[in-house]
């Protein structure tokens, strides 16, 4: 990463804030999108990573009006653990963020944010989108857009409308839209609207009263809408909007009221096997209640199929036949492979996250970015409110917009980069987490081998290397077999990390393994000699500060010498903040660096790993007879050093570094 977040920071931030708290940790909001068109499919589109609830509400309502793109929201509070994120709790959050008037503070920025401004961009942002929802093609193939809604069209608005904000809309937002009002056609369009929201609502509330008098045709028809809706309701319209809740617990309803599972569940609600009975009674009722109450040939069928199987389950017994008894070798394995996985795919928005959650330089990083673009998303709503002519205002609107694209874009490059050392970061824990789990799996294996060896009884004559083979026969395949899983896990991390990699950084398919660009590549995402600088600047700065917080302490205890000037507290308050700032950095720089180390190190043996031959020959030494004498194993490289780096003591008086 560039320096350049130091030089921001020191010339961006005035001295009137010298003694401002620090703000809490705001929620951080990651918009993922991705292409659903038939030639740009599984792509990633646009995305956006903000701590500003209205930024992020804004940027869904944008993208999601765009019928090529699909888009997911998920919220963190501690940049680890993710949710996925309704558009009506992100809206929810939008709202308590104009009401309480939040904005992340920056130099020559208006004190208080524009909220009627704003409250109309969002507003029109839904009306955009309710547009591209009302005016949708009629088919996937034809580009057509009719010029006013049919009333097919405006049902389907009002459901999704309902499904996906939890409220019906407002009439604010009904009034912008771009149709004639008064006429007919709309008229008892926005009356079919509203009533089709009404109903979804009511039967998502059905869903979740408690069961009490309830009829059977009632929870019928809500399950049908509601199901109906779930089947048609695209990803690109309401990230995180889940209608398979409702639909599961109206449909448990049913089956415990409907004439043909009611009795069979009501009989085996204490079955070993009453899971799978339920099962298979929600199975039966989503296949015929798309015709019930009528009925048909296929529905008799149906039920006949359904009453063979739930016999075959009541019939069937649980529990699964015993096996031989587990050795203690492979009682050993069992508990060391047992916290061993597959790696799982991380999001760019999670692994950057991921990164900015060890990493305090980058943590500052993108609190800047998204301080800009926070910015830049009230300029934008201010020039929607802008007075002039509409010609003025739609230049003033053009530029905001664009100003806003170029903030995001830059963004957008700093979390590529912290994306990819967020990946190469879980990967270097990874791999410690194998080493020690190899260890101990040698070291489990290695106790019963001496526990037998010192079982042997003297009298039968000396412990000789036919013992040592019958002792260790059953422990040397478990060994192999294990070192084997790990070393498969070990590939498998490696090569999830290499295509993230690949997915991040396109050009690296282009990069050879060995040469100049790699070498750049790997300084890009680890710049020891930037971090070095800023170590060897930071220790002369905290020298300098300190020498200044001391002459002032002398100057408030003995008063100023001739032609000094008068100290006040403030000034050594000011004095001392600044210094813990400079040591907090500091602090900062030294793990960064640390794990710069870790991250070039693991970069290359994604890049070089080692070849087949040199690991099958080293797994077969390590499965070869251990010696009995051992001795203490080597620290493990990666996380480990990297951690215990950051731990070493600060500047000396003279500007050395610590880890440079």
């Amino acid at each position: 990463m560039p320096d350049t977040d130091a030089t921001r920071q020191k010339e961006t931030k005035g001295q009137g804030d010298a003694l401002e708290p620090d703000p809490p940790t705001p929620r951080l909001y990651s918009l993922t999108t991705r292409y659903i068109d038939q030639f740009l499919g599984g792509q990633d589109g646009p995305d956006l990573l903000s701590d500003d609830a209205i930024t992020a509400l804004h940027f869904a309502l944008t993208v999601s009006s765009s019928s090529p793109l699909a888009i997911t929201c998920s919220v963190t509070a501690d940049g680890r653990t993710w949710t996925r994120l309704p558009l009506h709790v992100l809206r929810a959050d939008a709202v308590n963020a104009l009401r309480q008037d939040v904005k992340p503070p920056m130099l020559n920025d208006p004190p208080s944010r524009p909220r009627a401004a704003l409250s109309r961009l969002i507003e029109h942002a839904q009306r955009n989108w309710l547009d591209s929802v009302l005016r949708e093609p009629v088919d996937d193939v034809s580009t057509w857009v009719p010029d006013e809604p049919a009333a097919a069209d405006w049902i389907r608005a009002g459901r999704l409308w309902a499904a996906i904000w939890g409220e019906p809309p407002s009439e604010s937002v009904l009034d912008q839209l771009p149709f004639p009002t008064g006429t007919p056609s709309t008229t008892l369009g926005r009356i079919s609207l509203r009533t089709e929201a009404t109903a979804v609502l009511d039967a998502i509330a059905l869903a979740h009263t408690p069961a009490t008098d309830d009829s059977l045709a009632d929870l019928h028809a809500a399950w049908k809408l509601l199901h109906d809706l779930d089947e048609t309701l695209d990803p690109q319209y309401g990230p995180g909007t889940d209608l398979r809740t409702p639909v599961h617990l109206l449909l448990d309803r049913i089956a415990a009221l409907h004439p043909d599972t009611a009795a069979p569940l009501a009989a085996t609600r204490d079955h070993p096997g009453a899971a799978r009975i339920r099962a298979a009674a929600h199975a039966y009722l989503r296949h015929v209640l798309a015709l019930w109450p009528d009925t048909a040939d296929w529905t008799d069928r149906a039920r006949t199929a359904y009453l063979e199987e739930l016999h075959a389950l009541r019939l069937a017994k649980g529990g699964q036949p015993a096996g031989p008894p587990e050795t203690q070798a492979q009682t050993v394995l069992r508990a060391v492979l047992a916290p061993l996985a597959e790696p799982t795919a991380l999001s760019r928005h999670e692994a950057a996250a991921l990164w900015r959650s060890h990493s305090g330089r980058g943590a500052e990083q993108a609190s800047w970015d998204t301080t800009v673009q926070t910015n830049r998303m009230d300029d934008l709503a201010r020039a929607h409110t802008t007075e002039g002519t509409p010609r003025q205002r739609g230049e003033a609107i053009a530029a905001a917009q664009r100003n806003l694209t170029a903030a995001t874009h830059y963004h957008d490059e700093h979390l590529t980069t912290h994306a990819a050392r967020g990946h190469l970061h879980r990967l270097a824990a990874s791999l410690v987490t194998l080493d020690k789990a190899r260890r101990a799996l040698q070291e489990g294996i290695w106790q019963i081998a001496d526990a037998r060896r010192a079982q042997h009884d003297p009298a039968k004559g000396p412990w000789n290397g036919y013992d040592e083979h019958r002792a260790t026969a059953d422990l040397t395949p478990v060994l192999t077999a294990g070192e084997a899983r790990i070393a498969h896990l070990r590939q498998r991390h490696l090569d999830a990390t290499h295509e993230a990699l690949t997915d991040l950084i396109p050009q690296l398919t282009d990069i050879p393994r060995d040469g100049h660009r790699h070498y750049a590549m790997r300084t890009h995402l680890a710049p020891l000699d930037l971090l070095r600088q800023d170590l060897n600047t930071l220790a002369s700065l905290i020298d300098t500060r300190r020498r200044t917080c001391t002459e002032l302490r002398t100057r408030l205890d003995t008063g100023p010498r001739f032609g000094q000037k008068h100290a006040i507290t403030h000034d050594l308050a000011a004095a001392e903040k600044d210094l813990r700032g400079l040591e907090r950095r500091y602090a900062d720089t030294q793990t960064e660096f640390a794990l710069s180390v870790t991250i070039g190190r693991t970069f290359d043996q994604v890049r070089n790993p080692p070849p087949p031959d040199a690991t099958a020959a080293q797994h077969s030494a390590d499965a070869a007879p251990r010696p009995t004498r051992r001795t203490i194993p080597s620290t493990p490289t990666g996380h480990d050093q990297a951690t215990a780096a950051a731990l070493r003591p600060g500047p000396t008086a003279h500007g050395r570094t610590a880890g440079a």
